[in-house]
C-alpha cells in the first residue's frame, strides 16, 4: 500500500500500534478512539470513517458529550427570547430537567429515557401542560422569539 492516502492518515508508535487521524466534514481533525494493532485494521477504520463521510452518515461521535443542563442554559441564552420566555424556560429547566436529566449527555437522551422522564413528572403530579412545555416538540422550534 504505497503512495499518499487521500483522506486521513496513520501513523505507527514506538509500541507498534497504530493511530488513525482524519479531518472532518466540520474541518476539524479527528482521532480514532483507540490504537490499532496493525496498519491493515487502521486502514479498515479509515475506510470506512471515509465511506460514512461519502455518504452523509458521518457523525462527530463526541458533538452529544456535553450535559443537557449545560446545553439546555446554552441554548436558553442564545435565544432571542423575551424576558418572560426565558424566565419560564429557566424555571422548567431548573425545576423538572436538570433533576433527573440534566447531567446526562445528550447522546444518551434517548426517546425512552425522556418518556420516562415525563412519566416520572405526571406520576409526581405535575400538570400535563406544565410537563408538554418541559421539552420542545420538533414542531414548536424558535416560535417565542422576543417581537
Amino acid at each position: 500500500m504505497g503512495g499518499k492516502r487521500r483522506f486521513g492518515n496513520v501513523r505507527r508508535f514506538p509500541s507498534g500500534r497504530w493511530q488513525v487521524r482524519f479531518t472532518g466534514p466540520d474541518g476539524l481533525r479527528h482521532t480514532a478512539p483507540g490504537t490499532f494493532p496493525t496498519k491493515r485494521d487502521a486502514l479498515v477504520w479509515l475506510d470506512v470513517r471515509a465511506a460514512e463521510i461519502a455518504r452523509g452518515d458521518w457523525f462527530d461521535p463526541d458533538v452529544g458529550r456535553v450535559a443537557l443542563g449545560e446545553y439546555a442554559a446554552k441554548w436558553i441564552a442564545e435565544r432571542p427570547l423575551s424576558p418572560r420566555t426565558v424566565d419560564k424556560y429557566e424555571r422548567l429547566l431548573r425545576v423538572h430537567i436538570k433533576r433527573e436529566l440534566g447531567d446526562v449527555d445528550l447522546i444518551d437522551v434517548t426517546p425512552a429515557r425522556v418518556r420516562s422522564w415525563r412519566a416520572g413528572l405526571l406520576a409526581e403530579g405535575v400538570g400535563p401542560t406544565t410537563v408538554a412545555g418541559a421539552y420542545p416538540s420538533p414542531a414548536r422550534g424558535d416560535e417565542h422569539r422576543s417581537r
